[in-house]
């Protein structure tokens, strides 16, 4: 019997071999051509995988970009958010840090002299009444300043004020009062600086 092609060939025991008998089939293809065909199937498997995975690689790019882009957004957020809260802030430290340093410093005549002479400068040589205002600290330092100043000013009074503290000065004229307490110049500076 000879089976076709479609045959199905049945056993009643499990073949310990099979031997083809005919001819041997016919190579129709050279070594080089095999390596051809092995080549163009693996270049066409490549391209393949390729038009498989680039939406996927596509589609994961685009949530990279997409979180990183919201990373980048929320940390542009909060260095804006920091650096309102920075804008705030410093400028208080900014009066806090002066006002420490300078309440260490000593206040001896010479500085007490410098804040009055600050404030005096504002004012026209002349001028009717000038009244100077100190700490009784202060005013004990600067015993004989009026004097000094008697040839700008004739009608200048030194007098003592127990609100100011130590370095503080106030000057009044008949047009107003010049400020010169450490705490209005320091709001002044935290003002600059807001």
């Amino acid at each position: 019997m000879v089976p076709s092609a479609r045959s199905t060939l049945v056993f009643s025991e499990v073949p310990r071999s099979i031997h083809l008998v005919g001819q041997r089939p016919v190579v129709t293809y050279t070594e080089e051509q095999f390596d051809e065909a092995v080549h163009e199937a693996f270049k066409r498997g490549g391209e393949e995988v390729r038009r498989e995975l680039e939406p996927k690689l596509l589609e994961a790019k685009a949530d990279v970009k997409t979180a990183t882009q919201g990373a980048f957004s929320k940390l542009l957020d909060r260095h804006d958010e920091s650096l309102s809260q920075m804008r705030v802030l410093l400028p208080r430290l900014i009066a806090e840090a002066t006002a420490r340093v300078v309440g260490a410093l000593p206040i001896d005549a010479a500085f007490v002299r410098s804040v009055a002479n600050d404030l005096l400068a504002d004012v026209a040589p002349g001028a009717d009444t000038v009244e100077v205002q100190f700490s009784p600290a202060d005013l004990a330092k600067v015993d004989g300043f009026d004097k000094e100043l008697r040839h700008k000013f004739q009608n200048l009074r030194l007098v003592e004020n127990d609100e100011l503290k130590p370095g503080d000065c106030l000057v009044k004229t008949r047009f107003g009062v010049m400020d010169g307490r450490m705490s209005s110049k320091l709001k002044s500076v935290e003002g600059l600086l807001s």
